[in-house]
C-alpha cells in the first residue's frame, strides 16, 4: 500500500526530476529541424505522433514550474514513440539520451515514493496546491483595494460564461458568450468603461476576423453594444463603438463625478464558425481565456463544452498568468507566465445548479444561452473556475485537448 503523504525529500528529488524532464525535452525539440516550434501541432507534424501525445510533450517542455504539467508525463510506451520518432527524424541523438535519462530518472522518482503515476500526481497536486498559495490572499486583496482606487473602477463580480457547440457549418464550433460585471462602480469622474469585441486567435497570435458574430438579444442592432437587458441592473450607462486598429470595442464615456450608485452591466454574443471542432490546420485545442481588466473581488468562469469536443477522460488545465508587457499575447506563452495564484477548478455536476449572485442568476444565463445554441444542458461538460482577486493585468486560462482527426 502507498499512502500520498510525501516522504522525507519526495518534494525536492521530485521537484528536480520534473525540472531536468523539462529542459532536456525542450532542447529536444528546439534542436530538432524537422520541429517547427513547441505547439502541440508542430511537435505532431514534425514527429508524426499522435496528437494526445504531442499535447503531453508541449505542455512537459514549456511548463512554467516543476510541477505544472505533472499530469501529463506519458508513460513508458508513450515516451519510447516520441523518442524513436524524434531519432528518426535526425534529432541529436546526445538530446535524445538526455531526454530519455530525465524520464527514467522521473520513473524512478515515481518508483521509490510513490509507486504508482496516480498516485504521483495526486501527491505533486497537493504540494502544488501549497506553491500556489502566494501570494497570499491578504495580499490579492490589499492589490484589489490599491487597484481600485488606482484605476477608479470596480466590479464585485465579474463573470463569463461560454458555451462551445458544434454549428450548423459541419466541422466548425460555435461559441454563445456571456459576460457580466455586477456591482461595477467608477468611483470618480473621468473613468470609461471599455468592453473589448470577442476576438478570435489562434496559438500563433494571428487574429480571425472572418467569423461571424451577433447579439444575443433581438432587439439589439449588429455592431451596437450586444446588452441583454434582462440581466442588467442599475442605472446602465450607454455603450458606444468604437473601432481602432487593434479592433473593435464598446466604451462609456467618462463621467463629470462618480457613478452614483452601482450598476450590474451584462453582454451576450454569438461567435459562428469560430474554429474547427476536431483538430485541424492550425487549430489543436480549445483555449477560452478570460482576461482581467476591471478590479473584482470574485471572477467565476463557466465554460461548458460539448461532450463531442471533448473524448472521455480529457481533464482541461485551468491557471491564472500574468499579461504584464503583453506575455499573454500569445496562447502558446500563456503556460510560461503562469501565477502563483491557486484557482478553484472543477466539473459541474449533471443536475447541479451552481450559484451566482448577480440578477437571473445561472438559470437564466443558461437558459438564454442554450436557447441561442439549440443545444441542452445533457450535451454538456461543465468546468467552472473561480478566483478570488485576481490581479490586474492577468487572464484566466482554460486548455481543452481537441479530438484528433479521422
Amino acid at each position: 500500500m502507498y499512502s500520498s503523504e510525501p516522504k522525507s525529500g519526495f518534494a525536492e528529488e521530485a521537484a528536480e526530476a520534473m525540472t531536468g524532464l523539462r529542459s532536456a525535452l525542450a532542447g529536444l525539440i528546439s534542436g530538432c529541424r524537422q520541429v517547427a516550434g513547441t505547439r502541440p501541432i508542430d511537435i505532431s507534424r514534425g514527429l508524426g505522433i499522435d496528437m494526445k501525445l504531442a499535447w503531453k510533450m508541449s505542455h512537459l517542455a514549456e511548463a512554467a514550474r516543476p510541477f505544472d504539467s505533472a499530469r501529463h508525463v506519458p508513460g513508458g510506451a508513450g515516451m519510447r514513440i516520441f523518442l524513436d520518432a524524434a531519432g528518426a527524424r535526425d534529432a541529436d541523438p546526445e538530446d535524445v539520451k538526455r531526454t530519455e535519462a530525465a524520464f527514467a530518472k522521473v520513473q524512478g522518482v515515481i518508483a521509490e515514493h510513490c509507486g504508482s503515476r496516480k498516485v504521483f500526481e495526486t501527491m505533486v497536486s497537493e504540494m502544488q496546491e501549497t506553491e500556489d498559495r502566494p501570494p497570499a490572499l491578504a495580499d490579492r486583496e490589499r492589490l484589489f483595494e490599491g487597484a481600485r482606487s488606482v484605476w477608479g473602477l470596480k466590479a464585485d463580480l465579474i463573470h463569463r460564461m461560454d458555451i462551445l457547440h458544434p454549428c450548423r457549418v459541419e466541422g466548425l464550433l460555435d461559441c454563445v458568450t456571456i459576460r457580466t460585471l455586477a456591482g461595477t462602480r467608477r468611483l470618480r469622474g473621468g473613468v470609461p468603461l471599455v468592453f473589448p469585441r470577442l476576438q478570435v486567435i489562434d496559438d500563433r497570435g494571428v487574429e480571425n476576423r472572418s467569423s461571424l458574430l451577433g447579439p444575443l438579444d433581438e432587439d439589439v442592432r449588429a455592431g451596437d453594444f450586444p446588452i441583454v437587458r434582462s440581466l442588467c441592473d442599475g442605472p446602465i450607462p450607454s455603450f458606444s463603438t468604437q473601432t481602432r486598429e487593434e479592433g473593435m470595442l464598446f466604451e462609456a464615456p467618462p463621467l463629470d463625478e462618480a457613478d452614483p450608485s452601482s450598476f450590474t452591466v451584462v453582454s451576450g454574443e454569438v461567435l459562428r464558425a469560430a474554429q474547427p471542432t476536431r483538430v485541424l490546420g492550425d487549430s489543436h485545442g480549445i483555449f477560452q481565456l478570460m482576461r482581467f481588466r476591471v478590479p473584482t473581488s470574485i471572477a467565476i468562469f463557466d465554460v461548458l463544452v460539448h461532450q463531442s469536443l471533448a473524448e472521455p477522460g480529457v481533464e482541461p488545465d485551468a491557471y491564472l498568468a500574468s499579461e504584464l508587457n503583453d506575455s499573454a499575447s500569445l496562447i502558446h506563452n500563456v503556460r510560461r507566465v503562469r501565477l502563483p495564484i491557486g484557482i478553484r477548478h472543477r466539473e459541474v455536476k449533471m443536475n447541479e445548479v451552481p450559484a451566482l449572485d448577480s440578477k437571473g442568476g445561472i438559470g437564466e444565463r443558461l437558459e438564454i444561452a442554450m436557447k441561442a445554441a439549440a443545444c441542452r444542458r445533457e450535451e454538456f461538460r461543465w468546468f467552472r473556475l473561480e478566483a478570488e482577486y485576481p490581479p490586474i493585468c492577468s487572464v484566466m486560462a482554460f486548455e481543452c485537448e481537441q479530438p484528433s482527426s479521422g
